[in-house]
């Protein structure tokens, strides 16, 4: 019977337990609000009950906690470095860090320098033998859909479901094209889901040709103008460009936007060197 490991989002567990665990009072006068927390020798037996909950509904046999690294060390930060750069890390729960801190004492857990807990669960799952046997990532984050292998939403999904490689890397370029405001990079502005799924799904290339006005005011002046045409003889990375350059973008671009939205494989770590292999189409 082939052994199944849960790979835990434990970011996104700890600061739901955390903000779960305290109740915050805003007073006149005071400039932070007022924070009641609930006694910590509470906390870590519901740490323990939340992770056996996950490991009954999906019928694993073990965990391993994924942590990030601080954000100010993340490797994307060299690529865009205004990733994430929109997030306020004030108020953030009280009891955050010590979550974090006693699931990685009291479980099997993997936390790298430069890495997100995205990455590190994306490695594990697709590296043939750092884990044996079946691996689940388990998180809420919709950017573990670029990882092909089986994912657990706990917040949605009833079962594991399986992601094939084609849908991974689909759902890569989609979110290299609709941007993440959450994690602060944009994308192509102007783009938007739909035409990330007609380039993506539909086969839509943007195609570029010369307009010469023929009268009015602008008669005898040039611009370029754009039209959708059958892409299906082009790579969807040359799509995506091609959306690029459509809304006034280049490659170069399209580049940096995809390698922030890329979640680490096992392909896209130097385990020799401990750093990430840029993403290259």
């Amino acid at each position: 019977m082939t052994h199944t490991t849960l790979l835990l989002d434990a970011d996104i567990i700890a600061f739901q337990l955390s903000a779960t665990s305290q109740k915050t009072y805003a007073f006149p006068g005071l400039e932070k609000p007022a924070v009641d927390l609930v006694d910590w020798d509470t906390v870590p037996p519901r740490v323990d009950a939340e992770i056996a909950k996950l490991i009954e509904r999906t019928k694993a046999d073990g965990v391993v906690v994924c942590l990030s690294c601080p954000t100010v060390s993340n490797w994307r930060l060299k690529v865009l470095p205004s990733y994430k750069a929109n997030r306020s890390y004030e108020g953030r729960p009280e009891y955050l860090q010590a979550i974090k801190d006693y699931m990685e004492a009291e479980y099997p857990s993997y936390r790298r320098d430069t890495l997100e807990a995205d990455d590190i669960m994306g490695i594990l799952s697709t590296h043939p033998t750092l884990v044996k046997g079946r691996k689940i990532i388990v998180s809420e984050d919709k950017d573990m859909k670029t990882i092909p292998g089986w994912l657990f939403n706990p917040a949605k999904d009833t079962k594991p479901r399986l992601i094939s490689e084609q849908e991974a890397d689909r759902w890569h370029l989609y979110q290299a094209i609709v941007g993440d405001s959450t994690d602060g990079y944009a994308g192509c502005p102007g783009a938007g889901h739909d035409k990330a799924t007609a380039v993506l799904d539909d086969g839509v290339i943007w195609c570029s040709r010369p307009h010469t006005f023929q009268r009015g005011p602008r008669k005898g002046e040039t611009e370029t103008r754009w039209e959708p045409g059958n892409g299906h003889h082009a790579s969807a990375w040359d799509r995506t460009v091609a959306l690029y350059e459509r809304f006034g973008f280049t490659e170069a671009d399209a580049l940096i936007q995809a390698r922030v939205a890329r979640i680490c494989r096992a392909s896209d770590y130097d385990f020799k060197n401990k750093e990430v292999v840029l993403w290259t189409p």
